[in-house]
């Protein structure tokens, strides 16, 4: 087919699926540099463990496998276009990418780190450990909606062009929400009480990476 469109639109896709692939793999190697770097500073720091191995389990289940594949479905906007081609030689992941994944994979842990260390000073190391969890979980499932562009905001992609992501979203968020509150799942997964207060701040400190 030499017909002009159909050049352009095998293009356009072309160059959506590249991004897609990229922006995946942000997503993922962001949200795992924010769990070592929570980890790694709690214990250089001689801090409590903010979470425990079954709770790390369920974050890398609900936030690395259906929102990594709503993203490699977001569908291509029309600025793919205007983009000069790239040289073959030039990575997945070059410098824009690999700083991107190191501040949002700071801001994560940074969070994590700061929540945790906030309500420990205050209360129960289950109940710090709870909302340092569930402010992980949200923290990574929102990063999906601020990795779907590296050079548009959130707003500007608008977080209703990708209906498989939204669903992700919502679902993941239920999931969170009736794992802390069910007493089985809270003795399982070593949880504190579940409160209101416990819901807004991880919902508020899960939106900071993409704000």
């Amino acid at each position: 087919d030499d017909n002009f469109a159909s050049i352009v639109a095998a293009l356009k896709e072309g160059r959506g699926i590249a991004d897609n692939i990229q922006k995946t793999l942000s997503y993922l190697l962001a949200g795992n540099a924010g769990e070592l770097l929570t980890l790694f500073v709690a214990a250089a720091v001689g801090w409590p463990l903010p979470l425990l191995p079954l709770q790390l389990l369920w974050v890398n289940l609900v936030t690395d496998g259906f929102p990594a594949l709503a993203l490699v479905m977001d569908p291509a906007g029309d600025e793919v276009l205007s983009r000069p081609p790239k040289a073959q030689s030039q990575p997945m992941l070059g410098r824009r990418e690999w700083t991107a994944i190191a501040l949002v994979g700071v801001v994560i842990g940074a969070v994590t780190l700061s929540v945790f260390r906030y309500e420990l000073s205050s209360d129960t190391l289950d109940h710090a450990r709870t909302v340092a969890f569930s402010s992980l979980v949200f923290a990574q499932v929102f990063n999906a909606f601020g990795a779907r562009s590296f050079t548009r905001t959130f707003l500007e992609v608008g977080s209703f062009t990708n209906l498989r992501l939204v669903a992700v979203v919502v679902s993941t968020a239920l999931l969170q929400v009736g794992l802390m509150a069910l007493p089985l799942t809270q003795r399982l997964f070593g949880l504190g009480s579940f409160s209101w207060r416990v819901l807004l701040i991880s919902v508020v400190a899960g939106l900071v990476p993409i704000t």
